[in-house]
Formats: C-alpha cells, sequence, structure tokens
C-alpha cells in the first residue's frame, strides 16, 4: 500500500510541474526531438512515408490540382492560408444545408469538403 501512495504523490508532482512550471519543456521538447529523429530513421531505411493529419491540405491539393480551373485553384489558395480561413471556409460552405461557393464547382466543392 506504501508503494502506491509514493506513486501517486510522484505522479502528483510530476502533474504539478508539466502543467503548472516550465520546469518540463526543455526535457519534453529533447524526448520529442528523439522520438523524430528516430521516426525520420524508420523512414529514411523503409523508404516509407507516414502522412500526418496537418498534411491534409497539401494532399488535397496535390490530389485535386488536375480538377481546379486556375480561378478555383486560386481560391483553394487563399482558402488554405490559415486554420482560420479554412475552418469559416468549413463552416460556411460544407454540410448538408451548405451554401454553394461562388468560384468552385459544386463536385469540386464536395470533394473539398469530404477531404476536409
Amino acid at each position: 500500500m506504501k508503494g502506491w501512495i509514493i506513486l501517486a504523490i510522484i505522479g502528483g508532482i510530476l502533474y504539478y510541474l508539466y502543467t503548472e512550471t516550465d520546469m518540463l519543456d526543455e526535457p519534453i521538447a529533447e524526448v520529442e526531438t528523439i522520438f523524430q529523429q528516430a521516426e525520420d530513421k524508420v523512414d529514411s531505411m523503409t523508404g516509407t512515408q507516414l502522412q500526418r493529419i496537418d498534411n491534409t491540405v497539401e494532399l488535397l491539393k496535390t490530389d485535386i490540382k488536375d480538377r481546379l480551373s486556375a480561378a478555383e485553384a486560386k481560391a483553394l489558395e487563399s482558402i488554405s492560408q490559415s486554420q482560420a480561413t479554412l475552418n469559416r471556409y468549413k463552416d460556411d460552405f460544407c454540410g448538408s444545408q451548405a451554401s454553394r461557393h461562388p468560384i468552385f464547382s459544386k463536385d469540386n466543392q464536395t470533394y473539398i469538403c469530404d477531404q476536409l
């Protein structure tokens, strides 16, 4: 029983240091760097690339570039400038009751909404 109490106290202290102070920021950054280096080594050894969720806009741009007109490509570029503009686009033009985008065709608008 003593061991569990000591473990809970250590966990509480670590939680406090993580949430209320910046003492653990540097060690956490070092660990994240080590994990990133390991991931890069695995990628280079296997020849595969991990697709991250935050790259969805870039993947969308490469997938749809053949389907877009020049005006639509410019509109997609302006929409993907920041997360705020993406969220505003999703709120305004994605969903069953959403209005039609003035530049994108209906099919391209549906495809973009599905990918985001």
